[in-house]
């Protein structure tokens, strides 16, 4: 069993694992390059998801091959580091993926548990393209979770017991995002996502704003948890993309590499953080990279709780 000699192989191990799940990995062996601050440590990973994980449509996911990110991350993952939440902005794109093919743009909670696979908590929200799910290539908003690295429990949206939606929700998990930003240099649409614990019942709520202030889309019970019925002690904000070995790595963000400048590589805005009373705070400081293939895709350093990512399609 994979053991989590490092921090930084705690942290990708919660970012794979939301990956695999979503694609529903058997067996894979992959090596991250992991930046942080300039230093990169290059880590092998073997991950083995459990017999029950879901398989897009049935299909035989050993075809797939490994994910790549262009993350912030907090370098947390011990006992006494403790997040309630995370709020961001970020742009809205579409981009003519095939089934096979997955770019997505997200935020997550996690706690890392006592350090295997089995006890990782986590739950992320934001958008995705992703054919092999739904059978188009529409952006979507989506939901994940699980409390037990995926080997029993968890799923996306509401495709098993979990999520909570309120009623008169502007947006359900799955739902398509209406209207998105053009590429390149178009008029620009966001979506402000913020996920929280209440103070009072411990849940874990999601909010969802289109080019506006976000409302309550719905919940996930404190009872679903165990590491995170109390806390999370590890938050990201990022993008991944994927696709079967028989086929390029789609568009990340908007498809351009930060350096392409605003207004046409995808961005985070209004970056804040949530304490455990609710109130947020702006995340002024840089906060450590997680990139796997920095000429692919990148993220930029934060300034003023804003950031530039993405990377083009095809590149790898």
């Amino acid at each position: 069993m994979f053991r989590h000699t490092l921090l930084l192989g705690a942290i990708a191990l919660c970012l794979l694992c939301h990956a695999l799940h979503i694609e529903g990995d058997r067996l894979r062996s992959t090596i991250q390059e992991l930046k942080e601050d300039g230093q990169t440590k290059r880590i092998l990973t073997s991950l083995k998801s459990n017999s029950i994980e879901m398989t897009a449509f049935g299909e035989d996911s050993s075809s797939w091959g490994q994910p790549y990110y262009a993350v912030h991350q907090t370098t947390s993952g011990g006992p006494g580091d403790s997040y309630y939440g995370l709020h961001v902005t970020t742009d809205v794109y579409s981009h003519n993926l095939k089934p096979g093919q997955q770019t997505s743009t997200a935020i997550w909670v996690n706690h890392v548990g006592d350090g295997v696979k089995s006890s990782l908590n986590t739950i992320s929200i934001g958008w995705h393209i992703y054919p092999e799910h739904y059978g188009d290539s529409h952006p979507h908003f989506y939901t994940d979770w699980t409390r037990d690295g995926y080997a029993q429990t968890g799923c996306l949206n509401m495709d098993c017991p979990g999520f909570i939606r309120v009623n008169g929700a502007v947006i359900a998990p799955g739902d398509v995002i209406h209207p998105v930003s053009g590429v390149p240099g178009g008029r620009v649409q966001n979506i402000t996502l913020r996920l929280h614990k209440d103070k009072t019942s411990g849940d874990w709520w999601v909010y969802y704003g289109l080019n506006g202030i976000p409302t309550g889309v719905g919940y996930f019970p404190r009872s679903l948890f165990t590491y995170l019925a109390e806390k999370a002690n590890h938050v990201a904000f990022g993008a991944f993309v994927d696709a079967e070995k028989a086929l390029p790595t789609p568009p990340m963000g908007s498809g351009v590499l930060p350096n392409g400048g605003k207004g046409h590589a995808a961005s985070f805005t209004n970056l804040q953080l949530i304490d455990k009373d609710g109130n947020s705070s702006p995340i002024k400081a840089n906060l450590p990279e997680l990139i796997t293939k920095a000429k692919c895709h990148s993220i930029r350093h934060i300034d003023h709780s804003q950031c530039l990512y993405g990377g083009p399609g095809g590149c790898v």
